[in-house]
């Protein structure tokens, strides 16, 4: 029997499989291939039996009853206590409006400690969006003592409670980084370094560099120091720990050192004191207006010779002895105005001059770095500021010469095991601090 490709093409379509073969058929014939084949084992779908599943369940689904919690969503502010504030102005800041919590608080004589002291503090309440307080924590340190204490106050049923904890806090090394671009200090500010540690690190240098004078433009400071945190908050920083100063082509280095049983001292890496037996300064922060030498005197006129250095100030900048000493004289003198002068143990002197306010009195022993008054116009002076003077023998000199005339006391730590560990310990975290991301102050 011979078939068409007319009537192949119409058996297809009439038989039962015609949708799937019919498809086929197309295709085959569109792409030019006519001979194709179905096994014939293949059941047939339209005479397969039929059969209907049914399986039982249940149509009711167990809704749980909406109860209305019964939990208050609270609101947790934290502020920092600030000169002079009030009990009402705080919970105003951190949004308490409650009558019976602000007349406990004002009643309590240990919730009033938050206000005792210092200001800073951390004050951390948790309250109902309407204001209403259920737990107030106020927290601060003591950087003396070490010590952090903390007035918790609760609601409870009865109304609030109050006590003081002395949690202990957690100790932390912190690393530091900086460029000075225009003073030490505003380069600290700049990098967030606070102001206790760049105090200290002005002491731990304090015989080899006048901050003022002495750091150039550029120079970079790694510091390495502590920090006390509790609750994931810092509340005072201690001691500093390692420090350097790179400035034109000197590397100055210091450590602070501490044998069992002295009292600790910054020391350099090598194992040698710090102490020297004259400061570089007597102003921790000052800039010269008049150096040693010859200059047009700034009130006569005229050239006269300046036995001295100036160094300019704020009124009330404080002004320390450069070295141990007896003052030998306290008071007014001519046009130095408020005056004072102290004798070293090297028989050398120091003298101080325009003295705002004179803190020492004759025959006193000092101790290097002590208080002996405040910066003045006191005497004949354009305006306030500190003349000094260095007296080698009773000569007036250049006091630029005491940090070279200024020997240097050096323990014998080189060999010490403890402080070599502590050295190296130093040497490599002065490196971290060195790769802190340097801050610049314009």
């Amino acid at each position: 029997m011979k078939f068409t490709q007319h009537s192949l093409f119409t058996q297809l379509f009439r038989s039962p499989r015609r949708p799937v073969l019919a498809a086929l058929g197309v295709l085959m014939l569109g792409t030019g291939v006519v001979a194709f084949g179905v096994s014939p084992n293949t059941p047939d779908a339209a005479q397969s039996p039929v059969r209907q599943v049914k399986d039982l369940f249940s149509p009711s689904i167990v809704v749980p009853d909406l109860v209305p919690s019964t939990t208050e969503f609270l609101l947790h502010q934290s502020q920092l206590t600030r000169r002079g504030d009030t009990l009402q102005a705080l919970l105003k800041r951190l949004g308490v409006e409650d009558q019976e919590a602000q007349t406990f608080l004002a009643n309590d004589a240990t919730s009033r400690l938050m206000f005792a002291g210092s200001h800073g503090k951390l004050a951390s309440v948790s309250r109902t969006a309407e204001g209403r307080l259920e737990r107030l924590s106020v927290s601060w340190g003591d950087a003396v003592e070490r010590r952090v204490s903390r007035l918790v106050v609760d609601r409870q049923a009865g109304g609030y409670n109050a006590r003081l904890e002395q949690p202990v806090p957690r100790r932390l090394v912190q690393f530091g980084s900086l460029t000075v671009r225009s003073s030490f200090y505003a380069a600290t500010d700049e990098a967030g370094i606070p102001d206790e540690i760049a105090s200290q690190t002005v002491e731990a240098f304090s015989g080899d560099l006048d901050f003022r004078r002495d750091l150039q433009k550029g120079a970079r400071v790694g510091l390495v120091y502590e920090a006390f945190e509790l609750d994931g908050e810092t509340l005072f920083t201690g001691q500093l720990l390692g420090a350097e100063i790179k400035s034109g082509g000197d590397t100055h280095q210091a450590m602070w050192f501490q044998t069992p049983g002295k009292a600790g001292e910054f020391v350099s890496l090598d194992g040698s004191s710090q102490q020297r037996t004259y400061l570089a300064s007597p102003l921790v922060f000052s800039r010269v207006t008049s150096s040693y030498g010859p200059r047009i005197h700034p009130v006569y006129g005229g050239q006269k010779a300046h036995k001295g250095t100036d160094y300019g100030a704020p009124a009330g900048t404080p002004i320390r002895t450069v070295a141990d000493g007896v003052v030998t004289f306290s008071g007014r003198q001519g046009g130095y105005g408020n005056y004072v002068v102290i004798k070293h143990p090297d028989k050398n002197a120091t003298a101080y001059a325009h003295l705002g306010r004179i803190a020492v009195r004759m025959g006193q022993r000092v101790k290097q770095g002590e208080t002996i008054g405040t910066v003045g116009s006191t005497g004949t002076a354009t305006g306030p500021n500190l003349h000094f003077e260095y007296l080698v023998r009773g000569v007036r000199t250049n006091p630029s010469r005491i940090t070279s005339n200024s020997s240097t006391s050096t323990n014998a730590l080189a060999n010490v095991p403890e402080f070599k560990d502590e050295a190296k310990a130093i040497r490599e975290q002065l490196a971290l601090a060195n790769s802190v991301v340097l801050a610049s102050a314009q």
